[in-house]
């Protein structure tokens, strides 16, 4: 065969170790040259030079996992036709450092905490930009195309030392999921975690509404708290926020410090605006004693955020 595979890795650390998750592709400039294609994974411990291990798939095999210990291997992935062998495309995994995937470690930029960046998704796909470094020959880019899920169908674009941005897409992303992508430089085989971005390809609304566990009263203000919402990734869009509406039941609500919020059957509730998804708790001011109101909380995505179907109820006391 000539040509290389285009080979990538996902490691796990594990008891005493770690286990590694091996992929090859047929790159565009790979020619099986042959029929009877299989592959030949190898991997030796770089720095004691001990007899290399080895194992081999037939032609419908992609992945393969291996155990290794914390040392520095080097793995090798060729393709085999009954000829000869490709030349092999090689990985070099570093000695663990006990960082997690959080942590960006370059051997030549040292560590620091690696912060995650929210990217924008199109109909096209998602975008991702990255910061070159003159150090890296390549670039490599991987996610998840169904991230909820074991095993998760990792993917993994490969991309040349002067790229700075793509677009990624895959039949398999839809709308409402959260896909987290991983950016790489590599150089002399040997890949360093640079970046990471988290993204839709489009927002949905929540969902479901905060649950209301707490309501505190007093003649004249009602304070609410919804203590356990969740913002992670099991939801369908980045929640941005929320939103209190209330409304006295027998008219229409103009309170003081509220936007006017008109429902489909023309009735106004008052809207509040509370910008922190990390907020759980809100104080409604300005009522009125001695009166019946309708309330309901609800959290907003990019995507926006659900009807307003369910009220909840209080009676403010006399004064």
């Amino acid at each position: 065969p000539s040509g290389k595979l285009d080979v990538w890795r996902e490691i796990t650390p594990v008891l005493r170790g770690r286990d590694v998750t091996l992929l090859w592709k047929q790159a565009p400039s790979f020619r099986a040259n042959g029929r009877s294609i299989s592959y030949e994974v190898t991997w030796e411990k770089v720095e004691d030079g001990s007899k290399p291990e080895s194992i081999s798939f037939s032609s419908v095999y992609n992945s393969t996992r291996i155990s290794i210990d914390n040392h520095s291997y080097k793995i090798s992935i060729m393709a085999k036709n009954n000829v000869n062998y490709s030349l092999p495309s090689v990985l070099i995994i570093p000695r663990a450092t006990g960082n997690s995937r959080k942590t960006l470690f370059c051997p030549f930029l040292g560590t620091e905490e690696l912060k995650e960046e929210q990217v924008n998704g199109t109909d096209d796909g998602i975008f991702i930009s990255w910061e070159t470094r003159h150090i890296y020959d390549s670039y490599i880019i991987d996610w998840c195309n169904f991230p909820m899920l074991q095993p998760c169908d990792l993917q993994w674009k490969r991309f040349g030392p002067n790229t700075s941005s793509a677009l990624i897409n895959s039949a398999a992303f839809v709308p409402g999921v959260r896909y987290n992508f991983h950016i790489y430089g590599s150089v002399a085989n040997r890949a360093s975690l640079l970046e990471k971005k988290t993204g839709y390809l489009r927002e949905l609304p929540p969902l479901r509404d905060p649950t209301v566990q707490k309501v505190e009263l007093t003649f004249n203000a009602v304070t609410l708290s919804w203590d356990s919402y969740l913002t992670n990734e099991t939801q369908s869009g980045f929640v941005r926020g929320y939103h209190v509406y209330v409304s006295p039941i027998e008219e229409d609500c103009s309170l003081k410090g509220s936007k006017k919020h008109v429902l489909p059957d023309d009735s106004v509730l008052c809207k509040y605006t509370i910008e922190n998804p990390e907020e759980k708790r809100y104080t409604v001011k300005h009522l009125l004693s001695n009166t019946k109101y309708k309330l309901v909380v609800k959290a907003y995505t990019g995507g926006g955020e659900t009807p307003i179907v369910n009220f909840m109820y209080i009676d403010t006391p006399f004064n």
